[in-house]
């Protein structure tokens, strides 16, 4: 069981919405209603590969990441 904060837990499900998704995608997606800059959403991408909950692949110029649970989990 991967235990999650709140707003990672707002990552994982716009991963599972849409994945892969770069860093910056995920950023401009909670800008408005977050005010989450790079630096905060790399250091919730950071945790969460840590914890198991995502990866990443490299995807040319931006790393690509994956939800690396499932939704049902």
């Amino acid at each position: 069981m991967v235990k999650l904060s709140e707003a990672e837990w707002k990552v994982m499900n716009l991963l599972w919405q849409a994945a892969p998704q770069t860093m910056m995608q995920i950023t401009n997606h909670f800008k408005e209603t977050t005010r989450w800059t790079k630096h905060t959403v790399m250091t919730f991408l950071r945790r969460m590969e840590e914890k198991g909950a995502v990866r990443h692949e490299e995807g040319g110029r931006a790393k690509l990441y994956y939800p690396n649970i499932r939704q049902e989990e």
